[in-house]
């Protein structure tokens, strides 16, 4: 059935075995690169080592540090873990530029050499972010990060002085003893479902611990329906390799690309995962974002690898970068809906592109250019860390400031509010997110290198053709993958249309001089391609009608410039034509896809599809005023499925500790990492009272005074569980000392309790999101992964409850992990009146 997860059989697994695959397969490809690095450490400078073996050691890391360690990054955004996901592809592309580079320095001048040090350098700060970003998860990842961040330090050094490789192998094989000790624990916690070594349930940062005030705001408020990782972080930390390497090649610190240009190609993956999960998830502004950071940072860096520095005097006419740039303003401009520290560094990198265009003098340009590089680096660390920080603590840790504008405001001048489609029926937003995604960067590849083909017969031919391989050639390529994942062949052929038709200009570039035997095919290859594209955009909005024909002039264009015909200018012109429809298109659709609105005239189709009826809810509902309906979702507890409920706060996930795999469901569906505990819910405290749990008269006065309501309790485990009818769900709820107690003011889920037994509950939201105030919005987010909603209309509060640490409750204190619906003081002032009413 669609929506539900393929089962062997077996009963669901432990939610830690779903994590620990991907995590023990990208440990372990750490393990055996770190290792050939450090052989081939140990014998470097020797006579007897050959060129053979050197090669073969770059091909291990390509292979197993590169490609084995990247699925296992992919497993892991496909489980919702973003930390672990981003570490695992930067690292994928360390090695794999490793490799590369050791296969490709057949001899290591001291230009190659200082050329490979702004790569290891950037790698260091990505090193150091994750660093910091795994105190809040384990233990066991930060000794391994210390480790790496060490042994890329040394290795720089050991660019220039040999002994510094003798010492960068001592911290090879730490990496590699702390990571083989990280494998056992996280495999024997997969196999075993309970912990045995320790170092993976708890953090050396709680944190729940850390307080910030800040003002709650519905405004972003995204609830998706998707199992991937947030990305974001993952894509910032993309900016970080190309900033460096512009920094130093425009300082004049070395001048050969040749190895710089391995280590951005590696990390343009960054940004095109990083787009690619965002489309995904239906985030707009996100995915479009990452895939114009992508094109600029890859085009100009593969620029000044085509064109090195004593050419690029002969592009003093070249205007084709103004494209990049023109596509950077318009993302600066939707950055205000976004948080502020997302709006200046889009304006940073604007300017950046801006100082780099070819019309400043490269004696100017090379400061101007390297100076806002450095200013870039360090935006890109602060905001990727912050991304990742923010996201593993759930809470905005580090600053990303507020947006300035709602997407309303900024598209005020919208001429019609599309949020139905024109049969009437309602669309799931992130289908139609996905489907702008498509619209725009298609619009914008096409765009971009138009512009950048235009000035061909004014200028060095060359100097486009970066540009024509990054956006024309791999951009149109990428959307139509996106557009093969939504499900649409036609777009996605139409997509690869354009792809043939910039390549038959990319050839006729690098093959002018070599006849054009080649070069014909491709060309008529793509108005053949254009004209039945043409046909199948009759089923489209016009625009992309529109773009077919000009995309179909200009192939022609490219027909008569490879067979010489006496056709000056026409290139230009057409080339013009596909821009300016570029232009329109991509304004029309970056305004549609941040607030469903037409800024311009889209055109409809001149066919319309018969649209497919609306499809039904994906999961069976609960009226909690229907007392036959609460039976039916206790039955369907009592089987060891996962359902939603409502509660006094907001919407729960819950789970029968009658039944343990349910409780390893909700950790799944959830998306919540496994060291994060989950709560017992009961119906009232008399419950409690029978199982005669050894509490103080203190806690239990305090209890008195909280229970039902917004507060729930931490408590110490024990054998008074058992008496409570959790079985073997003990070793599921809590943590292996103390346990979540939450009583509700909840007359539905307190009804539910008392026909189920205790319920294993957590808030119904994928694991980083906002919480969920309305079934309507957990049937939209999570509906497909659950047995059932109770339905019970808007919650009666925005948070969940106030967490309270009562572990030392009889030494006076208590303490927060974390504070919601109840105010701190609040539960302080109730404390001091228990305190106050015990007897001395």
């Amino acid at each position: 059935m669609e929506g539900k997860e393929a089962s062997s059989g077996r009963s669901a697994p432990f939610a830690a075995v779903l994590y620990s695959e991907p995590g023990t397969l990208g440990l372990v490809c750490n393990i055996i690169a770190a290792f050939v690095v450090a052989v081939g450490n140990i014998l470097y400078g020797l006579e007897s080592v050959s060129e053979l073996s050197t090669v073969v050691g770059g091909i291990h890391l390509i292979l197993i540090g590169g490609f084995l360690q990247l699925t296992a990054g992919i497993m892991s955004f496909r489980r919702n873990d973003h930390l672990t996901g981003t570490a695992f592809t930067v690292f994928a592309t360390l090695w794999a530029f490793q490799g590369g580079a050791n296969i490709t320095m057949k001899e290591s001048t001291s230009d190659i050499t200082r050329s490979v040090l702004p790569v290891l350098v950037a790698y260091i700060t990505i090193a150091l972010s994750l660093f910091i970003c795994s105190l809040f998860v384990n233990f066991i990842i930060p000794p391994v990060l210390v480790a790496m961040t060490l042994t890329l330090t040394f290795e720089s050094v050991g660019l220039f002085y040999e002994w510094s490789k003798r010492v960068a192998v001592v911290f090879e094989l730490i990496i590699v003893l702390t990571a083989t000790y990280a494998v056992v624990v996280m495999a024997t916690k997969g196999i075993s479902q309970r912990y045995i070594l320790p170092g993976f349930g708890n953090a050396p940062i709680d944190p729940l611990l850390i307080k910030r005030n800040v003002k709650r705001s519905n405004k972003k408020e995204k609830r998706k329906n998707t199992k991937y990782a947030e990305p974001m972080g993952m894509g910032y930390m993309g900016n970080v390799i190309p900033a460096s390497v512009i920094c130093f090649l425009g300082l004049g610190y070395f001048q050969n690309m040749t190895i710089p240009i391995i280590a951005v190609g590696c990390n343009s993956l960054l940004h095109i995962m990083a787009s690619y999960y965002s489309f995904l998830r239906g985030d707009f502004f996100s995915s479009i974002q990452f895939m114009v950071h992508f094109i600029f940072w890859t085009s100009k860096t593969s620029f000044l690898y085509i064109l090195p520095v004593d050419q690029v005097s002969s592009t003093d006419s070249y205007y084709g970068t103004w494209g990049t740039v023109l596509a950077l303003a318009f993302i600066t401009v939707c950055s205000s809906t976004q948080p502020i520290v997302v709006l200046v560094y889009n304006g940073l990198l604007t300017l950046t592109a801006v100082l780099s265009v070819e019309h400043i003098p490269i004696s100017v340009q090379s400061y101007t250019f390297g100076v806002s590089a450095i200013l870039c680096w360090v935006m890109a660390v602060y905001i990727s860390t912050a991304h990742l920080l923010n996201s593993c603590a759930e809470k905005p840790v580090l600053y990303v400031g507020p947006e300035l504008v709602s997407e309303e405001r900024l598209f005020c001048c919208c001429k019609t509010l599309m949020k139905r489609d024109e049969s009437g029926a309602p669309r799931d937003d992130d289908d139609e997110k996905r489907d702008q995604i498509i619209n725009a960067i298609f619009f914008l590849c096409n765009m971009v290198s138009a512009i950048a083909l235009s000035p061909l017969e004014i200028t060095n031919q060359k100097a486009s053709l970066s540009l024509l391989l990054t956006t024309g050639v791999l951009g149109n390529l990428l959307v139509a993958r996106y557009s093969y994942a939504r499900g649409s062949l036609s777009r996605a052929f139409v997509c690869a249309t354009g792809c043939v038709v910039w390549s038959a200009w990319s050839l006729y570039i690098l093959n002018a001089s070599t006849g054009v035997a080649t070069d014909s095919v491709i060309a008529i290859t793509g108005v053949g391609l254009c004209v039945l594209s043409l046909v199948l955009t009759i089923s489209m909005p016009r625009t992309w009608a529109v773009l077919v024909i000009s995309l179909l002039v200009h192939s022609v264009s490219a027909v008569t410039k490879v067979y010489n015909a006496n056709t000056k200018y026409y290139p230009l012109i057409s080339s013009i034509l596909v821009g300016l429809v570029g232009v329109y298109g991509f304004i029309l659709y970056l305004g549609k896809g941040l607030s469903k609105a037409s800024l311009l005239p889209e055109g409809k189709p001149l066919l319309k599809m018969r649209k497919s009826e609306v499809s039904s809810l994906p999961c069976p509902t609960f009226r909690s005023r229907i007392a036959s309906d609460m039976f039916k979702a206790a039955e369907v507890l009592e089987s060891g499925e996962v359902i939603c409920v409502p509660t006094d706060t907001v919407y729960a996930l819950a789970g029968s500790c009658s039944q343990p795999e349910s409780i390893s469901k909700i950790y799944h569906i959830k998306g919540r990492p496994p060291e994060k505990p989950i709560c017992l819910c009961i119906s009232h405290l008399q419950q409690l009272r029978s199982a005669n749990p050894p509490f103080s008269p203190l806690l239990w006065r305090f209890m008195d005074r909280c229970y039902p309501g917004g507060i729930t309790c931490v408590v110490k485990k024990g054998d008074w569980l058992q008496n409570m009818g959790v079985g073997k769900a003990v070793e599921y709820v809590g943590t292996k000392e103390s346990v979540a107690i939450r009583v509700p003011d909840s007359s539905v889920l307190s009804y539910l309790v008392s026909i189920t037994g205790p319920l294993a509950i957590t808030s119904a939201n994928p694991s980083g999101e906002p919480d969920s105030t309305h079934h309507d919005t957990v049937i939209d987010t999570l509906g497909r992964k659950l047995a059932g909603v109770v339905c019970d209309d808007e919650s009666n509060e925005t948070v969940a409850s106030t967490v309270v640490n009562c572990m030392k409750i009889d030494e006076g204190v208590i303490s927060y992990f974390r504070v919601g619906c109840v105010p701190q003081e609040t539960v302080d002032n109730l404390f001091e009146s228990v305190k106050k009413e015990m007897p001395e």
